[in-house]
């Protein structure tokens, strides 16, 4: 049984999201069993008491944004909730912004495949991301417990920046779920690989400038800390630290400094002003990578 629970307080609304999972999901051999919700408060109460495949939210109630700052909550105390937000007044890359200051861990902590989490304009055609919602929630059926325990594990080491650690978790995540393109994705990007950095300029080119500037800011960030293990024998847990480690390092010429400095201002930006991030932007990245890097 796939239980779904749509949040909107227009009957109509509610009626067209069913229709719309109903011809998603036809022939997908589970039996569709539907909740709603005419308020973010209802919603909760139902979360509460019952466990649920996919939520669709709409973010506009009598008071406008009224699910949205529900959301956080809704992250908080449902961490593998598939979640689909729907929005009819504000443009879909605003909503998205606006959501960054409490999605953001997700994709910095490897934890944005947990769940599928996607925004849509009410006009959208929803197919896709009702489906993939359903391909998660089999997934998590087919071996929850083991994966809650290794998404625990992964979470645990990335929080004391043990990434390698981390690194090895996901790995085991990704056995379970050979097929998982996110999973693949985590990887790289933990990695630092030049992949992972390609991979964020292709969410960028696709108007995902949020994710993009998310995983850019992640990469530089173990590029730099990499960088910094080689030249000095150890790591530190900031950048900040490494910079002033370097400083006193003679093998660490003024050229190189200013590098990471730039270098660092660019994660800075695309951390702190995701909306600002573009196709310049990761092109000086890869620039000064390679020049920090060479024959150091």
């Amino acid at each position: 049984m796939f239980r779904v629970l749509i949040v909107d307080d227009s009957y109509e609304d509610r009626e067209l999201l069913k229709m719309e999972i109903e011809r998603a999901l036809s022939g997908c051999g589970e039996e569709l069993r539907f909740y709603e919700a005419q308020s973010v408060s209802k919603a909760h109460e139902l979360l509460k008491n019952r466990h649920f495949d996919l939520m669709t939210l709409d973010i506009e109630f009598d008071r406008l944004n009224e699910g949205m700052e529900a959301l956080p909550d809704f992250f908080e105390e449902f961490p593998t909730l598939n979640i689909i937000i729907i929005s009819g007044k504000l443009n879909k890359i605003e909503v998205t912004e606006q959501l960054f200051q409490f999605t953001k861990d997700n994709v910095l902590k490897g934890k944005r495949w947990v769940r599928h989490f996607d925004v849509l304009d009410k006009k959208d055609d929803k197919a896709e991301a009702i489906r993939t919602a359903f391909d998660f929630a089999l997934k998590r059926r087919e071996a929850s417990e083991q994966l809650k325990d290794l998404f625990l594990l992964a979470e645990s080491y990335m929080e004391k920046n043990e990434v390698d650690k981390c690194l090895d978790v996901y790995k085991q995540i990704q056995e379970i779920t050979p097929d998982d393109a996110d999973a693949r994705e985590n990887i790289q990007v933990f990695e630092g690989s030049h992949a992972a950095a390609e991979q964020a300029r292709d969410y960028l080119r696709r108007g995902e400038k949020v994710i993009a500037a998310l995983l850019l800011g992640h990469y530089i960030e173990l590029r730099l800390k990499t960088f910094t293990k080689r030249l000095m024998g150890r790591s530190w847990p900031g950048l900040y630290d490494c910079l002033k480690e370097l400083d006193h390092s003679p093998r660490f010429s003024q050229f190189k400094k200013d590098l990471f400095q730039q270098t660092l201002r660019l994660r800075n930006k695309a951390i702190h002003h995701p909306s600002t991030i573009s196709e310049e932007d990761f092109d000086k990245v890869q620039e000064n990578l390679r020049l920090l890097e060479a024959k150091f």
